[in-house]
């Protein structure tokens, strides 16, 4: 293609008034070099371009731009520039949204551009990082335009978190995700979407199907052991499939150690004492934390005592005390440990210790009638 435009009609078109003779005669010349175009180097193109700009003449611009999309010798970097710029004259020259559309959607047929370069360079730079309402016009616009399913799926997720996060368009959220689904059956997002929508409706069963995928499929490590620590809690304390939970729970409480106070929970569901009590032992020894580790020893001594080992529970009260010696908890196991086992002495002295940690006035009070009454109970033993 030689020649290009009728230049007359591009001064008929011309509507902005010039400033000054002199910018009067420098806009003649630009016009008139139109005709040029095809034979200029790209850079004296560019240059031509960019004065047409400036002086906003941006329907010449959009027939330049259109006839150099189409030249065989760009690159596919350069037509993508010409693309941003056609989109640019429509949309904050000429304000026509529907043709910026069109020019977008074609840009992105032709192409095959990236979701982030479309987000940065189109979403972000020429509609505005915020101007969602316009995101989501033009994203469902040109969605069917995009043919690499990756790349669709990036498309569908920004639709969905605008219609949910950001318009909050609940009706629309839904359909979304189950696009999505239909592209990438396996979609992390679309599936919590799922998962939680479930639960809202406490349909267990359903929640569970898509805790299972995100269990298996999610790439990161740790929030797959999350997903498959979630759906132990949901067979445990809503479906009752305390079996499976356990099941869930046993190859993971080592390395993940969140699992383990809803491991223990299963176990002590199913009494399958001998094994919490092993259990026990190796999350004491493994654990770094002396509050936890100490919270483990004490339900250790809880189980010890239901086994009658009485005197296992209270040494192991003990040990538990060493490492939170404030916990009201710890002292009232052992001190129901001391009563049932009429360890007098014992128990005098604990109540004692709890009068130093105890902070409330009201149980002050209580503590001192106690530690009176086993003072008499101690001396009558010693007398007997």
């Amino acid at each position: 293609m030689d020649t290009l435009l009728n230049t007359e009609e591009f001064f008929e078109e011309f509507t902005p008034p010039p400033q000054s003779e002199e910018e009067y005669s420098f806009l003649v010349s630009l016009v008139s070099s139109i005709s040029e175009f095809p034979r200029m180097s790209h850079k004296e193109q560019d240059i031509l371009v960019l004065n047409l700009e400036k002086y906003e003449c941006y329907k010449q611009m959009d027939q330049l731009l259109r006839w150099r999309i189409g030249r065989p010798d760009r690159t596919h970097s350069q037509q993508l520039s010409d693309y941003v710029l056609l989109m640019k004259v429509h949309y904050l020259g000429l304000e026509d949204f529907d043709v910026f559309t069109a020019v977008t959607r074609d840009c992105v047929d032709r192409l095959q551009i990236p979701f982030s370069t479309l987000r940065l360079r189109v979403l972000d730079e020429i509609l505005g990082p915020t101007n969602y309402r316009h995101h989501l016009t033009l994203l469902r616009a040109i969605s069917d335009a995009v043919r690499d399913n990756a790349q669709l799926v990036l498309l569908l997720e920004r639709v969905a978190l605008i219609c949910e996060k950001k318009l909050f368009l609940e009706t629309e959220v839904e359909p979304t995700y189950n696009l999505i689904l239909k592209v990438a059956p396996n979609n992390e997002k679309a599936r919590k979407f799922k998962k939680l929508q479930f639960i809202h409706n406490m349909e267990w069963n359903e929640a569970a199907k898509q805790l299972k995928v995100l269990s298996e499929h999610t790439k990161d490590p740790q929030e797959r052991a999350r997903h498959r620590h979630e759906l132990a809690q949901l067979y445990l304390y809503n479906l009752n499939q305390t079996g499976t939970a356990l099941e869930l729970l046993r190859p993971m409480s080592i390395q993940f150690p969140e699992t383990r106070h809803t491991l223990i929970e299963a176990f002590e569901r199913l009494e399958m004492h001998e094994d919490l009590l092993s259990a026990l032992t190796t999350f004491e020894r493994t654990g770094r934390d002396p509050d936890e580790v100490a919270q483990f020893k004490y339900r250790r001594g809880i189980i010890l005592f239901k086994m009658n080992r009485q005197a296992d529970a209270i040494r192991v009260y003990k040990e538990a005390l060493q490492l939170q010696p404030t916990s009201l908890m710890i002292h009232e196991a052992l001190i129901s440990a001391l009563l049932e086992m009429r360890m007098t002495a014992q128990l005098h002295e604990q109540l004692i210790h709890l009068q130093e940690v105890v902070q409330l006035d009201s149980s002050k009070t209580l503590l001192a009638n106690l530690v009176s009454r086993t003072s008499r109970l101690v001396e009558l033993a010693e007398t007997e």
